[in-house]
């Protein structure tokens, strides 16, 4: 008899047991809680998933994110999960600066002017990539012409972005040039013919939103 009332005691407390582990895993049970993930893929209709499984939709502020992000998710009682946001310096994406992958035939710095990166950053809720230094060409460029691979997805804008660029200025050449980047993320130097072809050009203060 006492050995039957030890074992019913027993299961008695691996039921609780039990229930108490399902309803600490239960957000509902749990309440709203937050936790730090990792980004595992990213979707195309605004979310992401993270390393461990977890899917949440990304908040307006939440630009630009890449695999790797190191975030931070909020959870509703109802198990609903939203992605608030990278937090800083993690990666690349949250305005590291990273080099630009050159093509062949350009190379950098030209002279002080440091060299060729990009980053992306938020400004007022959007994306943004900024991009600084110089990049020498070894061949003078004379028409529009591509000086890098590909960049990450997301650097990439929906539609191609351009903008003016210092470059080489003598008695006979003009001191500005096109620079372009398609929704392929190749970016894009111009140059016309000589005297007006490009040697070299700078990036600094350059910047196309996402």
């Amino acid at each position: 008899m006492t050995s039957s009332h030890s074992t019913v005691r027993q299961l008695a407390g691996a039921l609780r047991r039990q229930n108490a582990d399902a309803a600490a895993s239960s957000a509902a049970v749990r309440g709203s809680d937050w936790f730090r993930a990792v980004v595992g893929t990213v979707g195309t209709d605004g979310t992401i998933t993270t390393t461990d499984g977890v899917v949440a939709l990304r908040t307006e502020t939440y630009q630009a994110p890449v695999v790797g992000d190191i975030i931070r998710v909020t959870v509703s009682s109802a198990g609903a999960a939203v992605a608030l946001g990278r937090y800083a310096g993690t990666t690349a994406s949250n305005g590291g600066w990273t080099s630009i992958p050159l093509l062949s035939g350009f190379t950098t710095p030209n002279g002080a002017f440091g060299p060729a990166q990009y980053r992306i950053v938020t400004v007022a809720g959007s994306g943004r990539v900024e991009l600084r230094g110089s990049v020498v060409c070894t061949s003078a460029v004379t028409t529009q012409t591509p000086f890098s691979s590909a960049l990450p997805v997301a650097a990439r804008p929906p539609y191609a972005r351009g903008w003016t660029v210092r470059r080489q200025l003598t008695a006979d050449t003009k001191g500005v040039t096109g620079c372009e980047v398609s929704a392929a993320g190749v970016l894009q130097i111009h140059g016309l013919a000589a005297p007006n072809s490009t040697t070299w050009f700078g990036l600094d203060s350059s910047y196309y939103d996402l």
